[in-house]
């Protein structure tokens, strides 16, 4: 769902891509994954789980359609990951989330989504930099008016 006009109209394929609903699904079921392996290396869940849920948590297991199902019962949107996540995990799946709120998840995802968004627009910029050094080298002897608080 657009909620912006750089999601829909202006962003680069490259970035809608990335704030697709697809990859912001992934996002999330990548730090629920983390947090599985977190609490098994804690020794609070077993290895076995944090195993399957790790396996599990990505969109080929997860799909989109079917948190979306899900969300639309519950109206809850981080529940309905967890509860889609939980589907595909049989047993292992009361260990998802635990300890967390959905803050966490969300704010932990979406720090991911602008850390990829941001390798994006570093890349622009030293593009940038680029065509500014060498049109600064072409016209460093062009003339210019000179200009002082927008009077010349």
């Amino acid at each position: 769902m657009a909620i912006h006009p750089i999601d829909y109209r202006y962003g680069s394929e490259e970035m809608k891509r990335i704030w697709e609903e697809e990859n912001k699904l992934q996002k999330l079921l990548d730090v629920e994954a983390a947090l599985a392996r977190a609490h098994a290396q804690l020794g609070n869940i077993p290895e076995e789980s944090a195993k399957i849920i790790s396996e599990r948590a990505n969109t080929k297991w997860v799909r989109v359609k079917r948190v979306q199902e899900i969300e639309e019962e519950i109206h809850h949107d981080i529940m309905a990951v967890v509860k889609a996540l939980s589907e595909v995990c049989g047993e292992h799946g009361k260990y998802i989330h635990l300890g967390a709120t959905s803050n966490d998840i969300i704010d932990t995802a979406n720090a991911l989504l602008i850390k990829e968004s941001l390798e994006i627009v570093l890349n622009d910029l030293k593009e940038l930099r680029t065509i500014l050094k060498s049109l600064a080298k072409e016209h460093k002897y062009t003339v210019c008016i000179g200009r002082t608080h927008g009077q010349h």
